[in-house]
């Protein structure tokens, strides 16, 4: 009898050990759901943290020679930069914002923002202007792109797809790592507008040059 007591109290101690090892194993009596508590995104190396520098972006416009014109405005909802093969909107810019290209001439500029970019080289940014697109009927009265002339009559300046594909800028320039570029999209409104059809059209012509 004393026998079969203790090969049954052997038998209850090894179940117990069994079962508190199967308890211990990895991932059992977990309730949490796969990947919960871990930020790092999927195949990204989280010792690889993005590197961003900053943008410092001005405007400005060469003197323009007609003397009957007393401003050229234009509107700018946002600015994206090309990266990837993809356009990103910068976010520090806030718009819409409006600019009188004509007080920005004669070595006169405006700085548009500080705008926080990944590290590296870029060739083109782009403008999403406040601008009608061309069609058919009247110019719409008060639009956001606009010549104003001598006694103070104005006329609707339009850019094909500016308000959608936007109004791109072209130039070579590096955003250095925790650095700071500065660089000015300068708009040459003498060879940017042009009459076609009794419409005043703002053409792509603009530079982006790499301040001194």
């Amino acid at each position: 009898m004393k026998k079969f007591l203790s090969l049954l109290i052997i038998l209850a101690v090894g179940s117990s050990l069994i079962v508190l090892g199967v308890l211990a194993a990895p991932g059992v009596g977990s309730k949490e759901a796969p990947g919960v508590g871990s930020t790092q995104a999927p195949g990204v190396d989280s010792g690889q943290a993005l590197e961003t520098g900053t943008l410092r972006l001005y405007l400005c416009d060469a003197p323009i020679d007609a003397l009957n014109v007393t401003g050229v405005y234009i509107t700018i909802d946002e600015i994206q930069y090309h990266r990837d093969g993809q356009w990103i909107t910068c976010e520090e810019f806030v718009g819409p914002q409006t600019y009188d290209l004509l007080e920005l001439t004669g070595g006169n500029s405006t700085l548009l923002g500080e705008l926080t970019l990944p590290s590296g080289n870029y060739t083109q940014i782009r403008f999403i202007l406040d601008i009608p697109e061309m069609g058919m009927g009247q110019p719409p009265a008060n639009p956001g792109c606009y010549i104003e002339f001598a006694g103070n009559s104005t006329e609707p300046l339009f850019v094909p797809s500016g308000g959608q594909t936007g109004y791109k800028a072209i130039g070579r320039f590096e955003v250095p790592v925790n650095g700071t570029v500065e660089v000015t999209a300068d708009y040459d409104v003498r060879k940017a507008v042009v009459v076609a059809h009794s419409f005043y059209i703002l053409k792509p012509t603009i530079k982006l040059i790499v301040n001194d």
